[in-house]
């Protein structure tokens, strides 16, 4: 077992108090300004935002109006790019406000309409821009127990080779259309396909389709890699399969029942979705409750219960990579610790950040740690 815990060398960085009044406000950012670096933000766009809504309220509805309000000129700036033939900075802008839009929505209740709206108009948005990309982003619709999963296949060229694919799973609150600035774009950059699909309890098929999320994630998981052998750009011989946040379970999950998949990793690992992350950080309660389907917290309880690699860690047999921090309040790092110590595979890379990196998901060190993700697989597949 290859394993080990990684430090930065360099002083944690604790979070970017741009909100001081919410931390929660503050750790959500961080996510965005995350993305900067891959176009998915603009770190002015977002410090006028955050200037705008100021270091004292802590009314969602603020929150809300503003970001949207940046979403709203963001996307209105690349269409009038787009009229003037101005395709590069139009798409550049459409894909901004897709970020802008998801951002805005996240602290609102389920059931607000507003939610749905922002939802929409970011995905219609990033649909814009992928459009204009040549081809490189494909819209995909996978066949799923009479229903569709949508999402997206990104290539690094448009030659038709057949090359190693990587389906990249979400969390609890990312769009498909979010991971492409979660390191969807990493897996291009190294000759990989990376497949981003809404599978259940995430995205289009939560908030139309009624899709709730499940424990036996292989099941759906099942279904992309069925669809992709058919694909004569994807390797069906080099599959892998990568998740963030929540995604830290269903990989594991599913890759352990599997057989196709030959690698996969946990973007923070976890034993239990009840303990370490339901129970570990109250604010994305409802947010569970609702992607389980559960009518109160009685019944998410009972639900998520069932997502657990008790019985499962044993049964994975292809390589692993596991990458948590120390200091992660969303997820509780004690959770990727024992699916370290449950595993019986022989290669196995655990990067465990302890300075840069130690915050959830390593916001805050996420041009390495992507970057990290990314080699491991072009090492593996």
């Amino acid at each position: 077992m290859t394993q080990q815990t990684t430090s930065a060398n360099l002083d944690a960085l604790s979070t970017i108090e741009l909100f001081p009044q919410d931390e929660d406000w503050s750790i959500q950012t961080m996510r965005l300004l995350a993305q900067v670096a891959v176009g998915g933000a603009d770190l002015f766009e977002c410090a006028r935002t955050a200037a705008r809504i100021g270091t004292e309220t802590t009314d969602g509805e603020v929150w809300w109006r503003e970001w949207n309000r940046t979403a709203e000129e963001i996307a209105a700036q690349g269409e009038a790019a787009l009229e003037r033939g101005d395709i590069t900075t139009g798409r550049r802008a459409l894909f901004r406000s897709c970020g802008y839009y998801r951002h805005s929505e996240f602290f609102l209740t389920s059931d607000d309409p507003r939610r749905t709206e922002a939802y929409n108009n970011g995905r219609t948005n990033f649909r814009r821009a992928a459009a204009l990309t040549d081809g490189l982003i494909e819209q995909i619709e996978v066949p799923f127990e009479g229903k569709t999963m949508e999402g997206y296949v990104v290539r690094p060229d448009n030659t038709g080779k057949k090359r190693p694919t990587v389906l990249f799973l979400g969390g609890a609150d990312s769009w498909a259309e979010e991971l492409y600035f979660l390191g969807g774009t990493e897996f291009p950059a190294r000759d990989m396909n990376v497949v981003m699909v809404d599978t259940p309890g995430r995205g289009s098929s939560l908030r139309f389709k009624e899709m709730y999320s499940r424990p036996d994630y292989e099941v759906p998981v099942k279904a992309v890699l069925d669809f992709l052998e058919q694909r004569d750009d994807v390797d069906p011989d080099r599959f892998g399969l990568a998740g963030v946040s929540f995604g830290g379970y269903y990989a594991p999950r599913a890759a352990a029942f599997e057989p196709r998949v030959k690698a996969v990793a946990a973007w923070c690992g976890t034993w239990s979705i009840l303990t370490d992350f339901y129970e570990w950080y109250p604010p994305l309660q409802q947010q569970l409750q609702w992607l389980s389907g559960s009518k109160d917290a009685a019944e998410a309880r009972e639900k998520l219960a069932e997502f657990t690699l008790d019985g499962v860690a044993d049964k994975i047999d292809v390589p692993v990579y596991v990458m948590h921090g120390t200091d992660d309040i969303i997820m509780d790092v004690k959770g990727a610790q024992r699916f370290v110590e449950a595993l019986t595979v022989d290669d196995v890379t655990v990067d465990i950040y302890d300075g840069a990196g130690s915050l959830h998901c390593s916001y805050d060190y996420f041009s390495v740690a992507t970057a990290r993700l990314t080699d491991w697989f072009a090492h593996r597949i």
